[in-house]
């Protein structure tokens, strides 16, 4: 009976925490009206992490790494240039947020809770593409400087310095690290194109008095939350297995 006590009372204490978890939450958002097109952005995104993946980490090592192709041809940078640029300063606001604060080794909650507080203006959506968009400029960047080292000078000593040579190194080791971080980026992908396409479900056509329509959006901020708390997760991985973080 003790066993069953106890058990109720860290499910109260969970639920608890989780309620005011998600009070703080909703009290970073105040959406200002402004309008992201996020779906292009997103295709970014996913090339970004697509050729940033390791699979081909053999060829890497031994310097026979083939050209990369050009972007896909469904990604028109040119469309959205415009936006981008308007958009670009807070990206690279939540990519300097993320490595300063994940290199001091800063409290993991605290972090996703500055970046909410970044992006209270913006959208459930906007929120979680742009702090992805942040994560895979820092992302891309770490694989780019792996892909680069073996055949470009420049590369080489930025790799050395920011220790990316001891990763391609110790490849075969932290390969399981790697399969963990790649599985759990996939998670955060899948989860924000889910909300992306719900969030441009034609209103015509969905009642919002709907039980399963506000049902899904009574999930929308916590599924923000676990994106922003796993991409700090991920950088603070990433800057461990280069040492430049201690794990």
């Amino acid at each position: 009976m003790q066993e069953l006590f106890t058990r109720s009372q860290r499910r109260m204490f969970s639920a608890s925490d989780d309620s005011a978890m998600m009070k703080q939450v909703q009290a970073t958002h105040a959406p200002d009206g402004r309008e992201v097109d996020v779906t292009p952005i997103l295709s970014i995104i996913e090339d970004i992490f697509r050729r940033a993946t390791p699979s081909d980490i053999d060829g890497v090592l031994n310097g026979a790494r083939e050209h990369m192709d050009a972007l896909d041809d469904n990604i028109s940078l040119d469309a959205f240039s415009g936006m981008l640029e308007a958009l670009s300063y807070t990206i690279h606001k939540i990519s300097c947020e993320i490595s300063c604060k994940c290199s001091e080794g800063g409290d993991a909650h605290a972090t996703t809770m500055a970046l909410f507080n970044t992006l209270s203006g913006y959208s459930w959506d906007a929120k979680m593409v742009l702090s992805l968009a942040a994560f895979a400029v820092n992302y891309g960047e770490f694989w780019l400087g792996a892909q680069l080292c073996t055949n470009n000078s420049l590369a080489k000593s930025v790799a050395v310095l920011k220790q990316v040579s001891n990763v391609l190194e110790h490849y075969n080791a932290l390969k399981p690290q790697f399969d963990a971080l790649n599985n759990l980026i996939k998670v955060m992908l899948d989860l924000t194109k889910c909300i992306v396409e719900f969030k441009q479900l034609p209103s015509q056509y969905i009642s919002t008095d709907a039980q399963a329509v506000s049902i899904a959006m009574a999930h929308i901020p916590a599924a923000a939350y676990w994106t922003f708390r796993s991409i700090v997760a991920c950088y603070s991985q990433t800057l461990s297995l280069t040492g430049l973080r201690d794990a």
